[in-house]
């Protein structure tokens, strides 16, 4: 497929393909706040200059800020197009993108530099009611109760389960857990999250049934290693080997939900873990506020889904109904 550009009337043209301008300029890495966020992002970056400009050889960190640059509008039109019409990306994987680039292109804007994104609005999603709606709680108590626990790794994936059920966080946020950051005070217990999608870090309580279970797997850890709690610290609650202190990965992850999911015959994610939280929270009387909060989305807006399931799952309403008998 041709080089296209959207213009304001839909219509289609032919884009030139633009020649690389190798003039160095401070680095990415010397002007953006978080190198953790640039790691993440590089990765959508690159993809898109290597789309823009022509040559298959890896960019140097110095001549990116240069190639961020000569970046237009059409460009950004051009690349959107490519996406949809020859990756047959979706709308949230496309959104996923543009979310990457427009933050590294408000942090360039912030010195005095060019934003060609800055207008360049997000796809509307409807988030898939069905998906949101798959997994219920009796769901995850079939599967606590078909799943046997007969090996170490056993139980660290139940105890995930427990983790993500009772705390709806992000795999990613899971996945950075270090016992270090289960914390104590008073009689009460908290994560501390460091891998959060607002870059900051997030503190979120415990809940009593899910401290009980951290609290049996930790003594089980320090048994089974003998290990004693000072030295426990520093290793991940949910590593992929407690000898190496290896951090599981996100596809192992996917690998001991959707192995769980096959004992009550359906295909899960972790996320689906999250939703089944969310729409409890929502059917126990919680607020929509209270589960923004509680997921950490910045916005109600998308927050709102959990709503629309509850209002399907509420039978109370169906309750006002006769009852018609026929003879």
């Amino acid at each position: 497929m041709n080089d296209i550009k959207i213009i304001e009337n839909s219509n289609i043209t032919i884009a030139q393909r633009k020649k690389r301008n190798k003039e160095s300029k401070k680095t990415i890495f010397e002007i953006y706040k978080s190198e953790k966020t640039i790691k993440d992002y590089l990765f959508y970056l690159k993809d898109f200059l290597h789309f823009i400009y022509e040559g298959e050889n890896e960019f140097d960190s110095s001549e990116i800020i240069s190639l961020m640059q000569n970046i237009e509008k059409e460009d950004i039109d051009d690349y959107i197009v490519h996406l949809f019409e020859e990756r047959k990306l979706k709308k949230t994987s496309v959104n996923k993108i543009l979310s990457a680039l427009k933050s590294l292109y408000k942090e360039l804007e912030s010195k005095g530099l060019n934003n060609p994104v800055k207008y360049t609005k997000l796809f509307k999603v409807t988030r898939d009611i069905e998906n949101v709606l798959k997994l219920s709680i009796s769901d995850i108590k079939n599967i606590i109760g078909l799943y046997k626990v007969d090996s170490e790794k056993k139980y660290r994936n139940i105890t995930i389960l427990y983790t993500l059920f009772y705390t709806g966080m992000r795999s990613k946020e899971l996945l950075t857990l270090k016992f270090e950051h289960y914390l104590k005070r008073e009689n009460n217990y908290f994560f501390k999250l460091i891998e959060t999608k607002s870059g900051k870090d997030v503190y979120k309580p415990i809940h009593p049934s899910l401290v009980k279970k951290l609290e049996e797997y930790k003594d089980y850890l320090k048994i089974l290693y003998n290990l004693d709690e000072n030295d426990l610290k520093d290793y991940y609650i949910f590593s992929s080997s407690m000898q190496e202190n290896k951090q599981l990965s996100y596809r192992a992850l996917n690998d001991i939900v959707q192995d769980m999911g096959k004992l009550i015959d359906k295909e899960i994610s972790p996320h689906n873990i999250r939703h089944a939280i969310a729409t409890e929270l929502s059917l126990n009387g919680a607020d929509i506020l209270e589960i923004r909060d509680f997921l950490g989305h910045s916005d109600t807006k998308v927050t709102e889904v959990y709503i629309n399931a509850r209002s399907i799952l509420e039978k109370k309403v169906l309750e006002k109904l006769p009852d018609i008998k026929l003879d």
